[in-house]
């Protein structure tokens, strides 16, 4: 761990003011920012795709005829 090389400590004596505290708060809550638009993989699309494909390529049923007399 790099915590355990530091040499300098903080004063004991500081307090937050309430601005700094405020800017803290601000900064946990904030979200993520995004790295990328890329394209997120999504399973359902996925399995629509087979869903499509295998009804494509499914036999399609026998045609009934008339009986002959």
């Amino acid at each position: 761990m790099l915590t355990q090389f530091r040499t300098e400590t903080a004063p004991r004596s500081r307090t937050v003011t309430s601005t700094e505290a405020a800017a803290l708060a601000s900064l946990m809550v904030e979200d993520e920012a995004a790295v990328s638009d890329a394209p997120t993989y999504s399973p359902e699309a996925v399995g629509a795709g087979l869903l499509v494909l295998g009804l494509l390529l499914s036999p399609k049923p026998p045609k009934e005829t008339k009986p002959t007399r």
